[in-house]
C-alpha cells in the first residue's frame, strides 16, 4: 500500500475474520454453549456369575458403531465426535449439537428404534446430555450427588428389617412393596408401617448395623466422587439412624431421612422401644421432599441443574430422579424403570462412575 492510501471503510456486506466469528447477539461463537451428549453403553450380560467365570466379558466397540446409523436417522442435527472403549462391556459414544431443539432422551428411549437396539445387542443405554463450551475438553461437570438408601446404597429395607425383629415382617414387607410401585401413598404408608413398629427395641440399630450390608460398589462409587469434589448426599424414606450410620461408613456429606419417636420401658414393654410413631417435629421424607433436597443442596452448592446426579430405585424417588441433570433407577422396581428418565441393571454401583469417563476407584 501506498503512503498516504486511505483505506476505505467496509461496506454493509464485507467482514473481517474477527466480525465472522461474532453473530448479530453479540457473543462470540467461541463462547456460546453448546450441547454433548454422551450416550454410554453396558453389556447387561458383564457381571452376570457365569459370564465371568467363563471368561465371556466382551468388547461393545462393533454395537456402539453401528448405533451411528440408527441415532442418524433419529437425530440428524447431533454430530458424533468420538467412541471409546472403557472396560470390557462398557463403551460410550460421543455427540455434539448446537441445535437449540433439543431431543428429550427420558421419552426417546422408549422408542423402537432405541429398545429394539438394546433387545438385539443386549445392552443398556444412558443418556446424558449436558451445556459447554465449543473445544472444552473438560470433563462432565458434576457438583452434586443425591442417593436413595434402601434397595439402592444399601440392599436391604430398613423398616422390613425392623419389622422382621418383632415377627411382623410378612405384613410391613407387603405394603413397602406397594409403596416401592407406587401402588399407595408413601407418606400414608409409611405412618402405617411405623405404627406396626411398636415395641421394638432401641437397641436394634446397633443390630442392624452389623447385619445390614452395603451394596456392592456403592464405596467406591461414593469414594469416587468424592476425589472429584462431588457433594454426595442420601434422602431416604428409611430412618435417621441408619442414615446418619451410612454417611459415616460412605463418607457422605449429607444425610436426610425420618425420624421415630421412642418411649421408655412399661408394663407391656419393658425396655426402652419404639412407639410407633413419627416424630412430628421432623417433615416425613417424601417424594416431594427428596426433590427438595435436591433444589436446596443445587442452590447452596452454586450448581446447575445439569450438574446434578440422583440415583434411586422405588417410586417415591421418581420426583428427584426426573429434577435432576442425570436421574437413574439403579436395579428398580419395573414401573419405575419405565418411568424414571434414565435406568441401569447391573451388580456393582461402581459402574455409574464410568458416565463420567473413568472408574477412578
Amino acid at each position: 500500500m501506498q503512503k498516504g492510501t486511505q483505506v476505505p471503510p467496509k461496506g454493509d456486506n464485507e467482514t473481517s475474520d474477527q466480525d465472522a466469528n461474532v453473530p448479530a447477539d453479540g457473543v462470540p461463537l467461541t463462547k456460546k454453549p453448546i450441547t454433548k451428549l454422551v450416550i454410554t453403553f453396558y453389556d447387561k450380560a458383564r457381571c452376570t456369575q457365569k459370564t465371568a467365570e467363563d471368561g465371556l466379558q466382551r468388547s461393545l466397540e462393533s454395537p456402539t458403531r453401528s448405533f451411528a446409523s440408527v441415532f442418524a436417522e433419529i437425530a440428524p442435527t447431533y454430530e458424533k465426535q468420538s467412541y471409546q472403549s472403557l472396560a470390557p462391556g462398557i463403551s460410550q459414544a460421543i455427540y455434539i449439537t448446537s441445535d437449540s431443539q433439543l431431543l428429550h432422551f427420558a421419552s426417546l428411549r422408549h422408542t423402537s428404534p432405541i429398545t429394539n437396539f438394546e433387545a438385539k445387542h443386549n445392552v443398556e443405554l444412558i443418556f446424558d446430555q449436558f451445556p459447554i463450551l465449543p473445544q472444552s475438553t473438560s470433563p462432565r461437570p458434576l457438583k452434586i450427588a443425591l442417593f436413595d438408601m434402601d434397595s439402592t446404597l444399601i440392599n436391604e429395607e430398613v423398616i422390613d428389617e425392623l419389622a422382621r425383629s418383632i415377627g411382623v415382617s410378612d405384613a410391613v414387607s407387603a405394603i413397602t412393596a406397594r409403596a416401592m410401585n407406587g401402588d399407595i401413598d408413601f407418606a400414608t404408608s409409611l405412618k402405617e408401617r411405623v405404627g406396626m413398629l411398636k415395641g421394638v427395641p432401641t437397641t436394634v440399630w446397633q443390630d442392624l448395623q452389623k447385619t445390614v450390608t452395603i451394596a456392592t460398589g456403592a464405596r467406591e462409587l461414593i469414594a469416587g466422587l468424592n476425589r472429584k469434589g462431588v457433594y454426595t448426599a442420601v434422602a431416604s424414606g428409611g430412618f435417621t439412624p441408619m442414615a446418619e450410620w451410612l454417611k459415616g461408613e460412605l463418607g457422605l456429606d449429607l444425610a436426610v431421612a425420618n425420624h421415630l419417636l421412642e418411649a421408655a420401658p412399661t408394663e407391656e414393654f419393658p425396655y426402652a422401644h419404639l412407639s410407633g410413631q413419627l416424630d412430628p417435629a421432623f417433615p416425613i421424607v417424601t417424594p416431594q421432599l427428596k426433590q427438595d433436597t435436591l433444589l436446596a443442596l443445587a442452590a447452596k452448592q452454586g450448581a446447575a441443574m445439569h450438574e446434578t446426579l440422583a440415583v434411586g430405585d422405588g417410586s417415591n424417588d421418581l420426583l428427584m430422579l426426573g429434577t435432576a441433570g442425570l436421574g437413574i433407577a439403579w436395579k428398580a422396581k419395573a414401573k419405575v424403570q419405565v418411568k424414571a428418565p434414565m435406568r441401569l441393571n447391573g451388580e456393582s454401583l461402581r459402574d455409574l462412575l464410568y458416565l463420567f469417563g473413568s472408574e477412578e476407584a
